[in-house]
């Protein structure tokens, strides 16, 4: 298949980037951004665009120091992840879920870490938090069985990270576990819209033995860890978890856009002979979408230094819920608006605009950034304490 690329876009990071991990971003963007025409087609990423991710430190950022990793921040890790969505959406989606994964496994028990980084803090951690399958007590732990949909990056864990009830607990409290590459089967079921390289597929477990040390309470993940613990493991999972999918999304939306102002400089006049920049249409398009776009950036760098800060109330979750899933109707809107401005051609299947235009539309319909969720949260916390 041809692809209609636009080679001289530059990889524009989308929030004020610092640090070796972004540094790392710009360099593994330039490579996902070559493949990332051929992901889409072959819904995988490239294995020197998998590597690279390790390489460049996406995979220690939240391991704990104490394991060789970086124990690093959410503003950081933000910032790298737009770098990457700017140039291969899917490409950012995994680094960040990859970079979270390893947040979240840091709440195992301490033997349980000993196995997971034996071999160093660059571990491939997939993850599936919607409780599933049958969890059965047995000697020294659990036989799990079941299935877990849309795990991204299935394909490319060492271990994965899911979630069930156990079937002993007269509280139903779900737990959280941790299986090797090699106890589990993957499903390819991802035959999705867009994110098509992501890999989000069905991991099946058939009876398998999961010990004690290899799982924990996921009370404790959505709590987050004691006073005493580094910052970036105290921060409840409801806190950060919209931040994981929208941060890829911010990268996209400022691409995409970059992109079709690109495109749009090179067209030619139309029979009126007005070109289309000259057009009141296009500079209202240009304008709203990047406003949209910049509005978001900042809710979002906002979560992430209040995250950094260790602000974790009631209040500040829902608020950030509110924030995040508000950012992503925005930069849903900024694709909207550039596309429908774009006009037909942009629509062919070997264009890179339709190919953005997919990819923020099915990263946005995660149920995480649902809008109306958060506001249903927000709304009602508000009202019920004027009350």
């Amino acid at each position: 298949m041809t692809t209609h690329r636009l080679k001289e876009v530059p990889i524009v990071p989308t929030t004020a980037s610092g640090g070796l991990l972004s540094m790392n971003a710009e360099e593994i963007a330039k490579l996902a951004d070559e493949h990332a025409a051929v992901a889409d087609e072959q819904r995988r990423l490239d294995p020197k665009v998998v590597e690279s991710l390790s390489e460049g430190g996406f995979l220690r950022h939240f391991v704990p120091s104490a394991f060789g990793g970086h124990q690093g921040g959410f503003l950081d890790l933000l910032n790298a992840v737009a770098i990457l969505g700017h140039a291969c959406p899917s490409t950012a989606w995994m680094a960040s879920l990859l970079a979270h994964g390893g947040r979240m496994v840091a709440h195992l028990p301490h033997a349980g870490k000993e196995v997971l980084w034996s071999d160093g803090p660059d571990v491939y951690i997939a993850s599936g938090l919607v409780p599933g399958g049958e969890m059965r007590p047995a000697a020294g732990g659990w036989r799990v069985s079941g299935r877990w949909a849309f795990v991204s990056g299935a394909d490319l864990a060492d271990w994965t990270l899911l979630s069930s009830f156990p079937t002993s607990e007269a509280g139903k409290k779900p737990w959280c576990f941790i299986v090797p590459k090699k106890n589990l089967v993957v499903e390819d079921t991802w035959f999705n819209l867009g994110m098509r390289a992501t890999g989000s597929n069905t991991v099946v477990l058939g009876d398998v033995f999961v010990p004690y040390d290899h799982g924990f309470e996921r009370t404790s993940l959505e709590a987050g860890l004691p006073a005493g613990e580094p910052d970036c493991y105290r921060i409840p999972l409801k806190a950060v978890n919209g931040l994981s999918f929208a941060g890829p999304l911010l990268g996209a939306a400022k691409g995409m856009v970059d992109r079709w102002v690109m495109w749009t400089r090179a067209k030619k006049a139309g029979p009126d002979g007005k070109h289309p920049i000259d057009r009141e249409s296009v500079r209202l398009g240009l304008a709203r979408s990047t406003a949209e776009i910049d509005a978001a950036s900042l809710l979002l760098e906002n979560i992430a230094r209040r995250a950094d800060a260790g602000v974790t109330t009631e209040n500040d979750i829902e608020r950030n819920m509110l924030d995040w899933s508000f950012a992503s109707d925005l930069l849903r809107s900024s694709a909207d608006v550039v596309f429908e401005a774009s006009g037909t051609s942009a629509h062919h299947e070997s264009h890179e605009l339709q190919r953005f235009w997919r990819d923020i539309h099915s990263a946005s319909s995660h149920f995480a950034l649902s809008f109306t969720n958060a506001a249903g949260l927000f709304g009602g916390r508000t009202f019920s304490a004027a009350r």
